[in-house]
Formats: structure tokens, sequence, C-alpha cells
């Protein structure tokens, strides 16, 4: 009986030892019967409903929307090289999920010159702003045709100075209008330099109103270039042989030479003093300019600087060794400081490079009788007949023969004198005032 308890005790033990695992291991069959062999849910009915296993969701790929604004709009745009529209009227287009790279963006339109830039799509803003620029090739044809026909500047119009400016104004500073601009100012200056050359070659040949058109162009030209400091020395020296044709022209009325700096009673420079400012102007801003020394020299040898002359003169000669005007310039200023024989020698050089300058065989011949070469004054008779229409010549003879003790030569001095001063007009050979003054004193000497 007793061995039967016992029995009974350590049956009910077991049992309450087991009872929590039995339930654990239950409650793992049920799960384990709801999920498939890696431990994810699957489909169970309960009745009529089926439940759908839950399903993890996927990482979607990181996108921008890219924005492009073009000017002008109804641009046409391409990513990567392929179209992808155009934008609107208010010059605007949206690009959505562009993936995270690197993209080739281009904006095309007639009549103006692609852009092209690339973009980061991630690390850079997601508006790209696009400014085409206007293509010119119709204007340039249109600059390159006026050039052609020669209309550079005013005051006809069209032309092309009046079009570049225009130009300049509606595009600022693009590459093709400067390009225009200093093709322009190039081919201006090119119409002054011949005009320039020919004041110090040939003064006479050359009247104020092709000086006045070249100064024109210069100033043109200047407009377009400002800082170039061979133009501005060009256009300083035009304006110095204006005023020095000026006050030549103004003839006996004019007044004697006046110092540097002086002026008429508002203080305005003129006569050879405004030309002699400008053309040290011109020399300051480039002293390779050898028609500005050579007027530099005119103009001392008016205001009685012989010494200053020679030496302006004699670096010209250097410069321009063709040059006849630069020789006999030369010569004149020797001949100015009493220096008979050096001032022969610059004439004959003249007369190397022009035979039958008219000048330059008066020259000699009165620097040869003011020498004692008596023979001299067949050079000048000789310089009347190679050249009938220069006044030189009879001047020349006027002062040989003005320094002659016979009476009957002082009268044919002062035939000599008035013949050369009504042969010019315009004191383009010699300044009539200074002519008038040796006259005065020949016929003061026959009373």
């Amino acid at each position: 009986m007793r061995n039967e308890v016992e029995a009974m005790s350590q049956k009910r033990f077991l049992t309450a030892q087991l009872t929590p695992v039995i339930v654990s291991l239950l409650a793992l069959s049920i799960c384990a019967a709801a999920q498939d062999p890696t431990g994810r849910p699957t489909e169970t009915k309960k009745g009529k409903t089926t439940v759908k296993k839950p399903t993890r969701a996927e990482p979607q790929p990181i996108t921008v929307t890219l924005t492009v604004l073009t000017n002008p709009p109804q641009s046409t745009v391409l990513v990567n090289g392929e179209e992808r529209g155009a934008t609107d009227a208010e010059g605007k287009i949206q690009f959505e999920k562009l993936a995270l790279g690197h993209y080739t963006i281009e904006v095309r339109k007639d009549g103006y010159g692609p852009m092209l830039r690339g973009f980061e799509a991630g690390t850079e803003s997601p508006t790209l702003v696009f400014k085409l620029e206007p293509k010119l090739d119709d204007a340039v044809k249109e600059f390159n045709s006026l050039v052609a026909a020669g209309k550079l500047a005013g005051p006809e119009t069209p032309n092309a100075f009046e079009f570049v400016e225009k130009l300049a104004t509606q595009y600022g500073a693009r590459s093709e209008i400067a390009q225009l601009r200093s093709a322009l100012s190039a081919r201006l200056i090119e119409t002054a330099i011949p005009v320039i050359a020919q004041t110090a070659i040939s003064w006479r040949t050359v009247t104020r109103e092709q000086m006045v058109r070249a100064l024109d162009a210069a100033t043109n030209s200047l407009a377009l270039k400002k800082d170039d400091a061979r133009i501005q020395a060009e256009a300083a020296y035009l304006r110095g042989a204006i005023a020095l044709r000026d006050w030549q022209v103004a003839g006996a009325s004019a007044e004697p030479p006046k110092p540097e700096g002086s002026g008429d009673a508002s203080g305005n420079i003129r006569g050879p003093a405004a030309a002699r400012a400008e053309f040290e102007t011109a020399l300051k801003l480039d002293e390779t300019l050898a028609a500005a020394r050579y007027q530099f020299g005119i103009v001392l040898l008016a205001s009685s600087d012989a010494a200053g002359a020679e030496a302006a003169f004699a670096r010209v000669t250097v410069a321009e060794p063709r040059w006849t005007s630069a020789h006999i310039g030369l010569g004149s200023a020797l001949y100015g400081e009493g220096k008979f024989a050096e001032a022969i020698a610059a004439y004959r050089k003249a007369l190397e490079i022009e035979a039958n300058n008219a000048t330059a065989i008066a020259g000699i011949g009165l620097a040869r009788v003011m020498k004692g070469e008596k023979d001299g004054a067949k050079d000048i008779d000789r310089a009347m007949k190679v050249d009938p229409a220069s006044a030189v010549p009879h001047l020349n003879q006027a002062i040989v023969l003005s320094q002659s003790k016979s009476k009957k030569d002082w009268t044919r001095a002062e035939e000599e004198f008035k013949k050369a001063i009504s042969m010019n007009p315009q004191n383009l050979e010699f300044q009539n005032s200074a002519v008038e003054k040796m006259l005065t004193e020949v016929q003061k000497r026959k009373k």
C-alpha cells in the first residue's frame, strides 16, 4: 500500500514539472506552423479569409528634379546629347526623377550660339540658368559691306562707325564687337596716315580740308581704341598741323610767333604756340612720329630758334633719310645759324633724293653767295626755271640783291620781294609778314 502511495506522489511531481515544458513546446510548434523554413510568415487560412504574409519594402533610388531656365525662351534642351524638349514661353523646363550622376546639359536655339555645361546631380543646385548669345554673322556681313564700300564714318549714313557703336550698345563687350571695333579703328587711321606723311613731305600739296578729314578719321579711330598712344599722337599731330596752316594762311595780318604757352585775351593758345604745343604732345606720346618732329622744327624756325630747329631736323633725317623736306629743313636751319658750308651739304643731300627740287637748288645758291661764292646766283636762276611756280627762288634772289651796295640792285630786290609775296598768297612756302619786313628795309634804304 505504501509503495502505491509513493508511486502516485512521484507521478504527480513529474506531471507538475513537465507541464510548463509541454506548453512551451506547443507554443513553438504553433509558431513554426505559421512560418516557412526561412522564418518568414506564410499564408494561413482562418475560415474563409486568406492572410497574406507581410513583405519587406525594397529601398528606392535617390533622384532629383532638374529645372532649366533659358534666355531666350522656347529653347531646345538636350540631356547627355539627347533632345528632351524645349523651354516654355517663360523659358522654363523641368526634368523629374533624375538619378544621381554626371550629366551634360546643352541648350540650342536658331539665331543664337549653343551653350553646353556639365551638371552633377546630387551635389549641385538642381536649377541651371542658360543665357544664349545671339549670333552676329549677319551683323558682321553688314559691317564688312560698309567697310568694303568705304563708308567708314559720317557724315554719310549708314556707316561702319555708327553701326559698330550701335552693336556695342546692344550687345556690350562681346569679343566679336571688340574685334570689329579694333578692325575699324585700324582702317580709319589708315586713311589718315598718308595725309600725315604728305604734310611732312610736301606741305603745299595738302589742303586744309584733307587735314580736317584726316583728323576726323583719327578722332573716330581713337574713340574705338582709346588707349592707343600712336593714334593719340597722330591726332595731336593733325591738330597741330591745322593750327600751323591756319596761322600761315592768316598771312601778313597774323601776329608774330609767340613763345610756348602764350595765348589771346581769353587764354586760348593759338598760332605757332598752339601748333608747337600739339607737336610736343605728339612727341611725348610717340617720339618716333617723324612728321611731328619735322613740323616741330618748322615751328622753331618760325620762332627764330635755328639751333633748336637744326637738332629737330637732324633727327628726322636719321629717322626718314629719304625725306627731301627734312634735308631742306636742316639746310634752312644751318643757314639761319650762319653755317653756310654745312647748309650747302644738307641741300645737296636733298638733291640726291630729288634732283629737280627748286627749293634745295635755290637754297644752295643763297648759301653759296653768303659764303662768298658769287656763282651761287646762277643756282638761283636755275631754280626759277626748274619750278616757275615756286616763290622761294624769287625770295632768295631778293635777299641776294638786297645785300648789294648798288641802289639799282635794291630796286630789283624790291621787285623780287614783291613778286615772291604775290606768288605765295597762302604763305605755305614762307611767312609773308617776315618778307614784308625785309621789303620795308630795302625801301627805306632807297630813300
